[in-house]
């Protein structure tokens, strides 16, 4: 069970999402989700226990045998792809008699527009939730598959900041040089800065077996990140460590310069402050964090899939990154890379005054 939302939602977001919902009982084996039926509601699990696979792009009708990524339980989100305009990647069925929830997308688009506060609220509980998701496999190396990045997940969501936004990171952040090859973020370690890399590659990497924050924090910074396993490349636009930024548990991952980088760094308790009382800004910022999140869990999750049909090389892994773009696609990436330019150069002007 999670309690996500009773914690980030007001009861006034609760009332509103009972009296605008409807609920029903679904009996054991009912699918829920599929890519191939997209779905006008967004679901709240009140009792029961869900299967949430990942099906192939041939087989998308289909719960894919062996590639069960989660067990959902009460308390748990589902179908919120559209909020964000990304297509869900899932095929969720009820493991047993499940009592759901339901709430028109429609609906809960209207309510995120008209009411701030509201926005801000379901969009940290969604990147909560996806957050908890990414740390189940990223504590569990085995799983893990090579795969990229693309150029439309890291920058497109800059698109979804205001200027305003840019301009109060811009004034209460600071940049840092990190040399090829240095950690700057270690598994195992706390979070203390909301980070981006504005210039250059990090390498994400897991330790193997079971994950002991205490071993790898006390073992000694070496020791225990260079052996770990590689599986993605972090390039410009992207956000290391957001993970642990939500959730202040350990860091499940290590974060290591492929070449010399440049990132972006704003203090956590710094932030959290503007988050508090600038529900606007709030509202946008976890809009930001949960669709980098859900693309990383799309992206992990594919590459699972491809590699239980398949083997599965880092060469084949390189060419999935050369995926098309839409022209909405394209739009949004070209409004999100002129906002992180803007940010470059406000950066290069308040460091030469």
């Amino acid at each position: 069970m999670t309690d996500t939302l009773l914690r980030e939602l007001s009861n006034t977001d609760l009332d509103w999402m009972i009296t605008r919902g409807s609920r029903e009982k679904f009996p054991a084996g009912h699918v829920l989700l599929s890519p191939r039926v997209p779905s006008n509601d967004l679901f709240l699990v009140i009792a029961g226990r869900l299967s949430q696979s990942f099906a192939s792009a041939d087989a998308v009708n289909v719960v894919p045998e062996g590639v069960l990524s989660d067990e959902l339980a009460q308390g748990e989100v589902i179908g919120f792809g559209p909020l964000f305009d990304i297509a869900d990647s899932t095929v969720v069925q009820t493991l047993e008699e499940s009592l759901i929830l339901s709430l028109p997308i429609v609906k809960v688009k209207e309510k995120l527009a008209g009411d701030i506060a509201f926005a801000a609220h379901l969009y940290r509980a969604i990147a909560v939730m996806l957050s908890r998701r990414l740390r189940c496999i990223f504590e569990h190396s085995n799983r893990l598959q090579y795969w990229g990045r693309s150029a439309k997940e890291v920058l497109s969501v800059f698109g979804e900041l205001r200027d305003s936004d840019v301009d109060w990171l811009v004034s209460f952040g600071q940049t840092e040089t990190i040399a090829a090859d240095r950690v700057l973020l270690q598994a195992g370690r706390p979070v203390d800065a909301f980070y981006i890399l504005l210039d250059g590659q990090m390498a994400i990497s897991a330790p193997e077996g079971d994950f002991n924050p205490l071993y790898l924090c006390f073992s000694g910074l070496e020791n225990s990140t260079r052996d770990q396993k590689v599986f993605a490349r972090l390039s410009k636009g992207g956000m290391p460590g957001i993970t642990s930024f939500l959730d202040f548990h350990p860091l499940p991952v290590t974060l290591r310069a492929v070449e010399d980088s440049l990132v972006f760094a704003v203090p956590r308790q710094t932030l959290a402050t503007k988050l508090q009382v600038d529900d606007s800004f709030s509202s946008r910022f976890y809009r930001v964090i949960a669709i980098q999140i859900l693309e990383l869990l799309q992206a992990l999750n594919a590459r699972e899939v491809d590699a239980s049909s398949a083997d599965a090389s880092s060469a084949d892994a390189s060419s999935a990154d050369d995926e098309e773009l839409d022209m909405d696609d394209l739009q949004q990436l070209s409004e999100g890379a002129k906002k992180f330019n803007w940010m470059l150069s406000q950066l290069e002007s308040s460091h030469n005054v």
